[in-house]
């Protein structure tokens, strides 16, 4: 029956939308996090005919039910958090990722400006990828991350900075078709096309130093998108209790 199979689709594609919702809310203090939302599309259409011909000449076509055809990230900015810590690093613009690179040579890109340095002074993320390669000389007071992504230290003794390198940041043809990894990291795929260099203050793109930024989560409308699914989860519940009772009628009639 029709309708079963359609109102079932509902409740499958709903409970979709709801992980999806439920994974924004659980991420909204996430650095860099960007919030998902699910897209539905119809299933196909049968249509009705009798005898073999339409019954009238209006099309009569019954839909089957429905689908989520993706699961897409909107790169819309988070709020800026002041940290005061110099390996905290701010993308001030919705284009744009930190490219980093794991010790197998393998580029992973993030909005995660969370940084620090390991044991040999180069600048890594939570999970030890590195940076551009950049590394901090032993004995540097003080770090300094220009608006353009130069990377500047500073000796005792000595005011004038030495750079030791540029933070490498990046833009994609399609952001929304990079590989969500976890961990605040992404991963490029043929959706996203290839990674394109920007060059940080020409770009539209700058560098903030000791910022981080937030979630682009809005709690209140994830709660109003949370209630509409439960809603919409409910009605196709009914639809389907609906199109058995109507079945259990029709296997019961006596001729």
């Amino acid at each position: 029956m029709r309708a079963l199979y359609a109102a079932a689709t509902g409740m499958a594609a709903q409970q979709t939308s709801l992980d999806t919702v439920a994974n924004n809310l659980a991420n909204v203090q996430t650095t860099g996090y960007k919030r998902s939302r699910a897209a539905f599309q119809d299933l196909y259409y049968q249509e009705l005919t009798h005898g073999g011909r339409a019954a009238s000449s209006a099309r009569i076509d019954v839909g089957s039910g429905v689908q989520i055809g993706g699961v897409d990230k909107t790169f819309g900015m988070g709020s800026a958090t002041m940290t005061d810590n110099p390996l905290d690093l701010m993308i001030e613009s919705p284009r744009g990722f930190f490219e980093l690179q794991d010790a197998g040579g393998n580029l992973m890109y993030t909005r995660d400006g969370s940084f620090r340095l390991d044991a040999n002074g180069q600048i890594v993320n939570a999970s030890g990828m590195s940076l551009g390669g950049i590394t901090i000389p032993e004995g540097a007071e003080r770090i300094q991350v220009t608006s353009e992504g130069d990377v500047n230290v500073f000796f005792s003794g000595n005011p004038d900075p030495s750079n030791v390198g540029r933070v490498p940041i990046v833009d994609f043809q399609n952001p929304a078709g990079l590989r969500a990894l976890g961990a605040n990291l992404f991963q490029q795929t043929t959706g996203s096309g290839q990674a394109m260099q920007l060059q940080a203050g020409r770009d539209g793109v700058n560098i903030r130093q000791g910022y981080l930024e937030g979630s682009n989560v809005d709690v209140a409308n994830e709660l109003v998108q949370m209630i509409l699914t439960q809603r919409a989860y409910e009605l196709n519940s009914k639809a389907v209790q609906a199109a058995d009772d109507t079945l259990r009628v029709v296997t019961n009639l006596r001729g």
